[in-house]
């Protein structure tokens, strides 16, 4: 409301106080919503991951288990020098080291490289 104000009356001087309390007034409403809101809403609004969440283009799968969100969900996926298994949802499995998080928020882990077997 300042800013047309001073801007009908040709105070451009004033303008930037008129911006000023605009963004006051933003910040002071944004902390009075922060602090009404409960533990739930506040932890969506956090990030719940330290890994990305991965595409699942770069990878090829094997074993189609079933479809989530519109998404396959394979036992394996095959990338150019590795090979991941299932370990299962994001929400019922640790975040340890050696796993990845693909879309739509499944845990895989590295498989080790298997020696080829030697016929004697």
């Amino acid at each position: 409301m300042l800013a047309l104000v001073f801007s009908v009356n040709a105070s451009w001087i004033l303008l930037p106080l008129a911006l000023l309390v605009a963004f006051l007034g933003l910040m002071s409403a944004d902390r009075e919503q922060i602090e009404a809101m409960d533990s739930a809403a506040i932890g969506m609004l956090l990030a719940r991951h330290e890994r990305p969440l991965l595409p699942l283009d770069p990878f090829c799968g094997q074993e189609l288990l079933f479809y989530q969100a519109g998404t396959p969900v394979y036992r394996y996926l095959i990338a150019s020098d590795s090979r991941w298994s299932l370990v299962g949802e994001q929400d019922e499995v640790a975040a340890e080291r050696g796993t990845i998080r693909v879309f739509p928020g499944f845990v895989y882990r590295r498989e080790e490289e298997r020696a080829p077997a030697r016929h004697a």
